[in-house]
């Protein structure tokens, strides 16, 4: 017996069909009473900025249905394997499913957000932000654009700590067995990958903790999970939208537990042009308790969170290293990204005497 279409999750783009995008509409309060999808087109999206996930733009056509919508689905490579082990797909669900809406973070409206039973697969079916400018991560962001995203960062962080947050328990704390067990054995081999390409020289210091890094990286998570705000976890300039001082924030498949600054640390030393970073960091540090109090966190000091953001530089260096190592089946825009941001990362550690803080 078939699947009724209100309940199955498609596996793949061509099993999302008109009859089926019809009913995930209707299942959405701000979809008209009688929309109906007659026809659709579909054109794959972003192909060389992530490899998690599977993105399309679907064109529409009927009654009462948005002109395009933006499909995301489980990835078919050796990542949909990594996110599953991950939770990611669940996080990014959950998300939409509990907290878009009701966190002070602005977010694209989704129509439906599902997973199956029985695997991975999932689907989100949202608003296309087409008209929006994605920020483009290689380029990095201006200031008057990473204060606008501290702005909403501290909202969530905030907010989440709120009796009324509820927050779901199926964000794991930024201190997993995951980050432990996996990805600081790793770090080796995308540091090698990262020497072997890079055009920049790597400062003394820092070359000698990221031979460490496996030793020392534990320091940080320590650090770092002494908190326990909601974190978006991967904000990175590509998964920032703006429309002049508006912002919308997607891609929530890392979201966890921990010190909200670390959010900050990873916006500011990967997300900015050095040159445009550097000097900058303290001033947004106190910006960010600034807007953290603004929601009713007052007991935090400049001292603690620039302890916390020093470890947070450091250690999330991890994220674009550890990408590195799939090298030889990355795009070229990605090697380059990924090169480009371990270069920030490590001006970054230098920048601010990151190591000063570990033991």
């Amino acid at each position: 017996m078939s699947t009724p279409a209100e309940t199955r999750v498609p596996a793949d783009i061509e099993a999302v069909d008109a009859r089926w995008l019809t009913e995930a509409l209707r299942d959405d309060d701000s979809t008209p009473v009688g929309a109906k999808v007659t026809g659709m087109r579909a054109e794959q999206i972003a192909q060389d900025t992530g490899f998690s996930s599977l993105l399309y733009r679907l064109h529409l056509t009927g009654d009462g249905v948005p002109e395009t919508v933006i499909v995301k689905l489980a990835a078919q490579s050796e990542a949909r394997g990594a996110m599953e082990m991950l939770g990611g797909y669940r996080r990014e669900l959950v998300f939409y499913q509990k907290i878009a809406g009701r966190a002070p973070m602005a977010t694209p409206h989704v129509y439906t957000a599902r997973m199956a039973d029985d695997s991975v697969d999932f689907i989100l079916v949202m608003e296309d932000l087409r008209n929006w400018e994605n920020a483009d991560h290689l380029a990095g962001l201006s200031i008057r654009r990473a204060r606008l995203c501290i702005e909403q960062l501290a909202g969530l962080h905030a907010w989440s700590m709120t009796d009324d947050a509820d927050v779901p328990d199926d964000f794991p704390s930024i201190d997993s067995p995951v980050a432990r067990d996996i990805f600081l054995p790793v770090f080796a081999m995308g540091w090698q990958v990262y020497c072997d390409n890079c055009a920049v020289p790597v400062p003394r210091a820092v070359a000698k903790y990221a031979d460490r890094f496996a030793e020392l990286a534990p320091q940080a998570l320590d650090a770092l999970s002494e908190g326990s705000m909601l974190l978006h976890g991967d904000i990175r300039a590509d998964n920032l939208f703006f429309d002049g001082d508006r912002l919308k924030v997607i891609d929530f498949q890392f979201a966890a537990r921990g010190i909200g600054v670390a959010d900050v640390g990873y916006l500011v030393s990967q997300g900015l042009p050095t040159e445009v970073r550097r000097g900058n960091d303290e001033e947004l540090v106190r910006e960010y308790l600034i807007r953290l109090g603004e929601n009713g966190v007052t007991d935090y000091t400049f001292d603690a969170a620039w302890r916390h953001y020093r470890f947070a530089v450091a250690y999330l260096m991890i994220l674009p290293t550890i990408a590195l190592v799939r090298w030889d089946a990355m795009p070229d825009r990605s090697r380059a990204l990924c090169i480009k941001l371990v270069d920030r990362a490590v001006a970054a550690i230098d920048d601010i005497d990151a190591l000063d803080v570990f033991e």
